[in-house]
């Protein structure tokens, strides 16, 4: 049995504060969005967004440009920023505290391939072959420097080049670095036992193995073939499957912006937790200002299945 009562609600309401968030990365240009926080008791709606700010941006303590509202409170420049660019910005808008919040793009991951093979199986009940990639990638870690990373993965099917479909790998920690030397107390440090799994990007830091080189071990495993048509049409042989491995390196600012937010996930799911405060790097604001920068390893696999998603899509 369970009871509710109202109770009115006698404290102060909040001002609005001004919310910016943007995550920078080298070859694209930078761009922020700008929107209004509500009160948390208040109306559900969209976040208000910003459309009359001044917006500049600075690069290595210099003024580079102002920023232009675009769209949706989307504001951007010309400027893309390179590896160890200290990033600037700084907003006013009329009603409220100037804002500003600053990153360090990050170098790119030192990423190489140290083994690789291909391999198939065939289930002979029903014809079915099986493909498995075997894939391990070393990350060189850069000694006496403060490093945060992350992994992530996607399977994207395509048909004579286009896009069809894009599925997220599952990637867990605890199984891609399982054959690196390391202590287990330091392992389990390392691959965070309080974040959530089910999550497909996966984030840890280099302080407890610094300078050390980190081995990946990746097995993706696929169906060549096993639906030979989809509504008595045979498929060609233009079919084919891709794999995207990404491994990042990230600022110290989205890093912790990132542990907050899943950490405040998982306690709003428990009912007797309190709230966990998300992190902020923005001065009189609130939202996150941060940078990656990533490796991105890609093969692709001519294949003769759809997976359920894509195959009920052709068939209706």
């Amino acid at each position: 049995m369970s009871c509710e009562k109202d109770i009115d609600f006698k404290g102060t309401i909040s001002d609005p504060l001004l919310v910016l968030n943007a995550t920078l990365t080298p070859d694209s240009i930078v761009s922020i969005q700008l929107t209004q926080s509500q009160f948390v008791l208040g109306e559900f709606k969209p976040f208000p967004t910003v459309r009359d700010a001044d917006v500049t941006l600075f690069v290595n303590g210099e003024m580079k440009e102002k920023l232009i509202h675009q769209s949706d409170g989307i504001y951007m420049g010309e400027y893309s920023p390179v590896p160890k660019d200290e990033i600037k910005v700084e907003v006013i808008v009329d009603g409220y505290n100037r804002i500003f919040s600053q990153t360090v793009i990050p170098h790119k991951p030192i990423i190489t391939v140290t083994d690789s093979t291909v391999s198939t199986r065939t289930v002979v009940a029903n014809e079915t072959v099986y493909r498995t990639l075997k894939l391990q990638l070393k990350l060189n870690d850069i000694f006496n420097e403060e490093n945060y990373y992350y992994i992530k993965g996607a399977r994207n099917y395509y048909w004579e080049d286009k896009l069809l479909l894009s599925l997220p790998i599952s990637l867990d920690l605890s199984s891609v670095l399982k054959n690196n030397v390391i202590d287990e107390d330091i392992f389990n440090e390392i691959i965070g036992n309080d974040l959530d799994k089910n999550r497909s990007a996966n984030l840890f830091s280099d302080l407890l193995i610094d300078g050390e080189n980190i081995l990946f071990d990746f097995h993706l495993s696929d169906i060549i073939g096993s639906i030979t048509s989809v509504n008595g049409d045979e498929l060609d042989d233009d079919m084919s499957i891709e794999y995207i491995i990404e491994i990042g390196e990230i600022s110290v600012e989205l890093y912790h912006y990132l542990i907050s937010v899943n950490k405040a996930l998982v306690n709003e799911d428990m009912p007797f937790f309190e709230p966990f405060r998300v992190y902020t790097n923005i001065e009189n604001g609130i939202g996150i200002f941060g940078s990656y920068n990533s490796y991105r390893l890609k093969t692709r696999f001519k294949t003769k299945f759809l997976p359920y998603d894509l195959y009920f899509s052709y068939s209706y």
